[in-house]
């Protein structure tokens, strides 16, 4: 079956994208006083706060077109549930939404430090994207969590602080590589060894979920 979905994975999301596109977050109009018409900017998904100002952030992305992802939705009410502000959406516009994220960064640097992204399959893949758009812009990521990306190559870059590749070797997971200027921490972790984890389901893997939401509560301190 991995094989198969492998195979699908990989002929079906060139095609998927553009219907994919139109799945994403609704968007609202931006007003600039010289235009009539102004160009439309994504929302991004409502958050809770972990405390009333609320601080930091976790962002979470689905893959292809929300269907084989809600481990995500999951794994999101888990740390909401520990008061750490998150959002969960779908990885088809990372870049819109990363571009009011350093606006945000930018207006109110507080607010999203510490900022956290995960993701699965080509979520996972856009997580990491997503960094390294980030942190090359200035904006410190302080931890990506990948759950099983697809796509061969990527490198993590300076500004990031830890990376988790979660994958399997044995399926269609990919090994990350440190490009030149990381001097983070880098764990690929292969779950090859697991075999109720597979690519379909590591995103909503109880064990997996644990340790991650063990690190999010260091990172994040107690609640206030």
């Amino acid at each position: 079956m991995m094989r198969a979905y492998a195979v699908a994975i990989l002929a079906v999301t060139g095609l998927a994208l553009a219907p994919a596109l139109a799945l994403s977050t609704p968007t609202v109009p931006l007003r600039p006083a010289n235009a009539a018409a102004a160009p439309r900017a994504p929302v991004l998904p409502a958050a809770a706060s972990r405390t009333e100002a609320g601080h930091g952030q976790v962002f979470l992305m689905r893959g292809l077109i929300n269907v084989f992802s809600f481990g995500m939705d999951t794994l999101g009410r888990k740390i909401r549930a520990k008061h750490i502000p998150v959002r969960v959406t779908n990885f088809t516009n990372w870049r819109g939404y990363a571009a009011v994220l350093l606006d945000k960064y930018r207006a109110d640097k507080a607010s999203l430090t510490p900022f956290v992204i995960m993701g699965h399959s080509l979520g996972a893949d856009a997580a990491i994207d997503m960094g390294n758009y980030l942190a090359g812009r200035g904006m410190p990521i302080s931890l990506i969590v990948a759950f099983d990306g697809v796509h061969p190559g990527h490198t993590v870059g300076p500004g990031i602080g830890r990376v988790i590749n979660f994958y399997k070797a044995d399926g269609v997971g990919k090994e990350v590589a440190a490009a030149p200027g990381f001097t983070g921490k880098l764990d690929n972790v292969d779950v090859s060894d697991r075999p109720n984890i597979d690519h379909l389901n590591i995103e909503k893997s109880p064990e997996l979920h644990a340790e991650v939401v063990a690190l999010l509560v260091e990172i994040f301190g107690p609640v206030n």
